[in-house]
Formats: C-alpha cells, structure tokens, sequence
C-alpha cells in the first residue's frame, strides 16, 4: 500500500480530491487498509476554502513540521500521511466524465476558458452547477484549471493584449465569418474544418483580421481554393504573433502537453503498423456499449483503446471515440464523426448503421423484421468466431430473436436502447473483422479524421 508522504503535500490536486470525497461522503482508504467515511467537520470546511493555495492549507495539515490529525469519523482521527495514495494516482477524469456526458464536458470547456482570466480555486469559481454539485468532477478537472493558462502562455505570452475568443459563446463579426466561410465552401460543422475552442486574437489587430477574412470570404469561391487561402492566412497570423487557435482539453496529468497540427505543407498523417489486441463483444442487453475494441500499435508498442456508445445513453446514433491513440504519450483523442467513419467504410464497400433508419422511429425496433435479426445474428456469428475477440457472454440465435421479440414489445425501455448501442457497435467490429487484413490503413484514417489532420484542415494548437 502506497501511504500519502510529506513531499506529496504540495501537489494541490490531491487536497482537492481528497476534500471532494469527504464533501461527497465518499470513503477514504487509510493505512490499514480499511476504509473510512470522513465527518464533514470545521478543519474540513477550513481546508476546502483553501485547498489551492500550499501556504496555507500546509499551516492546517502540517502545522510546525507536525502532521495534524484532521480526519475524523467520530471515533479515530487520521493524519494525511495515514491516507491512501493509490486511489487519487492517475485516476483523474473517466468515472466523472462518462457518468455527466456532454454536460460536464461543456462545463468542463465554459471552466477552462475561464480559468485563462482568473485563477480557479473551487467548484464555485467555475460558475457551473454541475461541478458544484459534483465535487468529484471538479476535482477531476482540477489540473485542467491549473495547467492551462500555464501552458497558454507559454505560447501566448501575456494574455492581457489579447481577446479570447470562445466559439461557441462568441456572436461577434468574427464567428459570424468564419461561419460565413464554412458554409461558403461546404463545411456543416465547424470542428470539422478546425476543432480549435477558442481564437486567442491580438486586441488592436481584431478588427483588421475580420476584415480580411471576411473579404477573402466574399470575393473567392470554394473552387477557386478558399479553403486553402483561409487555412494559409490563419497560420501566418499564428506566425506573425496575431492570432492562436487552440484546442482545450482535459488535462489528468502532470503537464500539459502541446501539439501543432495541420501546419501547411507540413501536415504529418499517422502511418502506424496497427494489429488487433483483443475485442470484446456482449451483446446482451446489459450495459450500452458492444465491448471495448484493443488494438496494438506495433510502431509506438502502445495500446490503442476503442469505444462504440452513446454519449449520452439515449436513442440514437452510437458515438466512436478513440479513449487511447497509440502514441507515446497515450493522448486521447476524442470521438471519430460519423463523417469520417462513413468515408473511411464506405472505401471498403460497407457502411455504418443508421440508427434512426435502420431500427426505426419514433421507437427503437419499431423497423426491425426477421431479416435484420438474421444479418444482425450473422455479422455476431461471424465476429464471435474470430480469435481475437472475447464472447462475453454466448447467445444463441433462439436466444436473440426471444430478447428483440421482447425488446419490441416492452418499447420504449432502457434495455431496447442500449441494443441499438451494440448493434450499431457490433458492425463496426464486424467490419474491422471481415477487413483485418487492411486493419492498419482503416485505423491510421480513423485516428487522422479524429485529430483532424488532414490537408484541408485548419492550423491549430492541442493543449491536453
């Protein structure tokens, strides 16, 4: 067991998940292995107001070079360095981040371009409700809060002369350009284009540079190369110092990590040997997600981890996010569009399921025949048969047809939703599967469309 030491004291982010579990009532697991609930008491109170600040929660915890014994529940009192350290190592950000789905993560966003203008030292520093109703979360996001206007500047320089310029709270002449510019060349989202959060924008040159954008916008078509005449002008003015777009994401290490991508004529694609480590496929009715999809990258000797899944758990279109990509520093890469995904299908001659089309509306399997349950039933026959792929939990065809007839006639449930998830999973096992032979090319397109590298994708900075 890995004990709190007193050279750990200065690391903040555990004081903050520390008071996050007791404010929660969480139990803590102590020196001797038991776990304990810790009373919400006075000393507490006192050390959530200064939880970021060393100097001062130091003088409560460790008061004259004498840990306190602070923690109580009622009975027996401990002192930081009686804690458990294993539970608050690396552990940062999934539990919280899948349990809230999007919200937390648009919270986690609103937070971050906060904390560029102001230091955030609690979950009421965020203005966000979910992070003070979810001290876990915040403490999640802590590091994110702390790291990145580090990390900005260091880029940046002062932040003071500069605009930031948040997209997707912006209404200025500026996002309406840009707006202006994708739908002028075609593009329906955004993040599509440039998954940049924020344009960090040299106040007295603001102006200047939306006049210039929006004049290229009016004079060129997409056909006489807007695209490219648009990318081109955002990377110079990121090399003449006017102008940053930067990607915010969570941060749960100990540093921020800086990626340039998408520079003009120097835009590097993945090309990794990539080979298949382990699929897992449950097609039960438990749980929403087929099974995590493990990959070896052979040229990094690093795992790269797959999920097929709602996000969040609803009727819908199941989302395909790539939680770990191979390189050396392990990034998470976020979710691959549907866009990408149907492209990269549709060069193989297959395509992903609709889910709306094809289990149909307004509930799920409402559009369901017998010859969708015998091509659902094959395409899991045919997975389940590969060596590399972990049956869960064998179903026979009997079985199947029972569970949809079920599903079809107790609709609109839970249960029903979460096999649209893994049907719509299943396929695209079954099309990595049926394609393994071309496993690398599939999967180095799928990672490049989720870092949207690409040489018609706009220049942007990835702080994560």
């Amino acid at each position: 067991m890995a004990i709190f030491q007193r050279k750990d004291l200065p690391k903040s982010n555990y004081i903050v998940s520390i008071v996050a579990k007791i404010k929660k009532g969480t139990p803590i697991k102590v020196k001797d292995g038991k776990s304990i609930k810790f009373k919400k008491t006075k000393d507490i109170d006192m050390l959530e107001k200064v939880q970021t600040n060393f100097q001062k929660y130091g003088k409560i915890l460790d008061p004259n070079g004498k840990m306190a014994s602070i923690f109580t529940d009622g009975k027996n009192s401990f002192k930081f360095t009686d804690i458990d350290k294993a539970p608050f190592s690396g552990m940062g950000g999934n539990k919280s981040r899948n349990a809230l789905g999007k919200a937390l993560a648009d919270a986690g966003e609103l937070a971050t371009v906060m904390s560029l203008r102001k230091d955030i030292k609690t979950a009421k520093d965020t203005k966000q409700s979910i992070f003070e109703k979810n001290p876990d979360a915040f403490s999640d996001w802590f590091k994110t809060f702390q790291l990145t206007k580090p990390a900005v500047t260091k880029i940046v320089g002062s932040l003071n002369t500069y605009d930031i310029i948040h997209d997707a709270t912006d209404k200025s002449a500026f996002t309406t350009t840009i707006e202006k510019f994708l739908k002028k060349v075609g593009i329906s989202k955004k993040d599509s284009w440039n998954p940049a959060d924020i344009f960090i924008v040299k106040k007295d040159k603001r102006k200047e540079i939306t006049d210039a954008l929006e004049k290229m916008v009016e004079t060129y078509t997409a056909s006489e190369g807007l695209l490219n005449m648009v990318n081109d002008k955002i990377y110079k003015l990121y090399k003449d110092g006017k102008m940053y777009p930067i990607s915010l994401k969570q941060i749960t290490s100990d540093k921020a990590n800086v990626d340039k991508n998408n520079v003009p004529g120097q835009v590097k694609v993945a090309e990794y040997d990539i080979q298949i480590a382990k699929f897992n496929c449950n097609l039960s009715t438990e749980g929403k997600e087929i099974g995590l999809f493990v990959f070896n990258n052979t040229t990094t000797k690093k795992q790269i981890n797959m999920q097929v899944r709602g996000f969040p758990h609803q009727y819908g279109t199941a989302q395909t996010e790539i939680t770990s990509d191979g390189t050396p520093t392990g990034g998470r890469l976020g979710k691959v569009s549907t866009k990408v995904i149907d492209n990269v299908m549709s060069m193989w001659k297959d395509a992903r399921i609709d889910s709306i089309k094809y289990f149909g509306s307004p509930e799920p399997f409402s559009n369901f025949d017998k010859n969708k349950i015998e091509e659902t039933y094959k395409m899991y026959e045919t997975v389940t048969k590969d060596s590399k792929v972990y049956n869960v939990k064998k179903i026979s065809k009997k079985s199947f047809e029972k569970t949809i007839g079920d599903l079809q006639s107790a609709r609109p449930s839970k249960a029903a939703e979460n096999m649209v998830m893994k049907i719509q999973g299943l396929k695209i096992m079954h099309f990595f599967i049926k394609n393994k032979k071309d496993l690398s090319a599939i999967m180095n397109k799928m990672i490049n469309g989720a870092k949207k590298i690409n040489p018609d994708n706009g220049f942007f900075i990835k702080i994560y």
